[in-house]
């Protein structure tokens, strides 16, 4: 570009001298005028050479001119327009181009932060479930706990109460006041045990006789203990 200037300042001063500029060609000023449009720092740096070109161009123009051939002048000077219009079509599709590279980028950017936020919320709703599933893993084990200390203390209250297998009637008891007894069931609803057991020698649960040996059944699970009461709450003994 500096020796472009260079030439057009040597040819101004020729100019000058020769003092023979007899016509001005048709599509010089429009050439000039091109030139001053395109002045333009991001297009020179992206099309240096085609810049370059088409500053030579008018460069020719103006030394055709200076020996008088206005005619081949013109025929450069009417090349620099077409230059100029495909030069600045270049440039405006290499704008485009890296428009639309900086759009792609940022769509780029934005999926980024949102797969990066999608795996944000899914790791803390995988961390919600987890620290929900050891909750309900510290509960179970507190419950186990609790349970099993109760069936400890349960095993050791029956130890020490010494359950009996067997019970001899003494004179004025009762079904109920037999289970009640700790040694026994502890649970005067459990009478029907009793009386299920012994159907042999008691044909009312309401009547006793003082020395009956009557068995207490120990092989009883849940569901026995479920239809004793049941039982009791329907058949009422005193």
């Amino acid at each position: 570009m500096k020796h472009s200037r260079q030439i057009c300042a040597g040819l101004l001063v020729a100019l000058l001298l020769s003092g023979c500029q007899t016509a001005t060609p048709r599509f010089r000023d429009a050439s000039q005028l091109v030139l001053q449009n395109l002045d333009n720092k991001t297009l020179q740096t992206m099309f240096p050479v085609e810049y370059e070109d088409l500053q030579k161009t008018f460069v020719l123009g103006e030394i055709e001119l200076a020996r008088g051939e206005i005619g081949s002048a013109d025929g450069y000077y009417a090349l620099v327009p077409v230059k100029a219009d495909i030069l600045e079509k270049l440039y405006l599709a290499e704008l485009k181009k890296r428009e639309e590279a900086q759009r792609l980028l940022l769509e780029q950017k934005q999926q980024a932060e949102r797969e990066l936020e999608a795996q944000r919320i899914a790791l803390e709703k995988a961390k919600a479930a987890e620290q929900a599933r050891l909750l309900e893993l510290q509960k179970q084990a507190e419950a186990e706990r609790a349970e099993a200390k109760r069936k400890a203390e349960r095993a050791k209250q029956e130890k020490e109460i010494q359950l009996v297998s067997r019970h001899t009637v003494k004179r004025g008891e009762t079904l109920p006041q037999i289970a009640a007894q700790q040694e026994v069931y502890g649970d005067a609803s459990l009478w029907p045990l009793i009386y299920k057991a012994n159907r042999d020698q008691i044909s009312n649960p309401a009547v006793l006789w003082p020395g009956q040996v009557l068995k207490i059944p120990r092989n009883v699970d849940r569901g026995d203990l479920l239809d004793a009461r049941k039982f009791s709450s329907e058949k009422a003994l005193r």
